[in-house]
């Protein structure tokens, strides 16, 4: 396959992913939880009855997650799409966006010998009002190119994965009870070679929770299976509330 570079066996690429990427990986979570909501402060959203956001993450000892290897997660910034520069590149204001979250929380990190990486985290909010809003705001069709672009500038800034590109940045049709599932494709390059880093956001909107589920997979795509599977645990979960 042609990456628009020098040519990787999968093995090598594989091997190129596990040493170029872990700064680069954090750099997507960045692009994620550096600053959460750019609505009102959680002060001023009227609270619903509480809702432990811990409880709609992605846990072990389930079919889902038992080929991966568990971390805690240290991360407690908050999981979000919706900061800037995504807010701006789809031109809200903090009234598109509402009010913030009362309650955030990150899931444990699940890794496998052939690079893949799965961070989760969930929001509570206030009002079903606001999670409605941005059901609607992950639907749009400028939503994908502005992830994109986050994600980049988050990588340029970290250095983990310089002469990164986007590829293509697509929504795609999501596993069954997903809000959306976000597609972006990288060419990564360093040290005159170039591979395909994938990543997919899937997004859980229902009630009053937003739970993400953020995959990074080398050289393919997450396959259908997998991305059903592991949103299935959340899915499940966030149907009570």
């Amino acid at each position: 396959m042609d990456f628009g570079g020098k040519i990787h066996s999968p093995r090598s690429g594989r091997h190129f992913f596990r040493v170029v990427v872990p700064t680069g990986f954090a750099a997507l979570g960045l692009a994620l939880a550096a600053c959460g909501s750019t609505g009102s402060s959680s002060s001023g959203a009227a609270a619903g009855p509480k809702l432990d956001p811990s409880a709609y993450v992605l846990t072990s000892g389930s079919a889902a997650t038992n080929g991966y290897k568990a971390e805690p997660n240290t991360d407690t910034t908050e999981s979000t799409a919706f900061q800037d520069p995504v807010p701006k590149c789809m031109h809200l204001s903090s009234g598109d966006l509402g009010p913030a979250s009362t309650a955030h929380a990150n899931g444990d990190m699940f890794s496998d010998d052939d690079g893949t990486a799965i961070e989760s985290g969930a929001r509570v909010f206030g009002s079903a009002d606001t999670v409605t809003r941005h059901v609607d705001l992950v639907h749009r069709a400028d939503f994908p190119n502005c992830l994109a672009q986050a994600v980049m500038g988050e990588l340029s800034k970290s250095g983990g994965m310089d002469g990164a590109t986007v590829r293509s940045a697509t929504a795609a049709p999501p596993p069954a009870g997903v809000t959306a599932l976000t597609r972006i494709v990288f060419n990564v390059s360093a040290s005159g070679s170039t591979v395909q880093v994938n990543v997919d956001l899937i997004s859980i909107f229902r009630g009053r929770v937003e739970s993400v589920i953020l995959v990074v997979n080398p050289l393919t795509q997450a396959s259908p299976d997998t991305l059903t599977a592991l949103s299935g645990q959340v899915v499940g979960k966030l149907a009570n509330q």
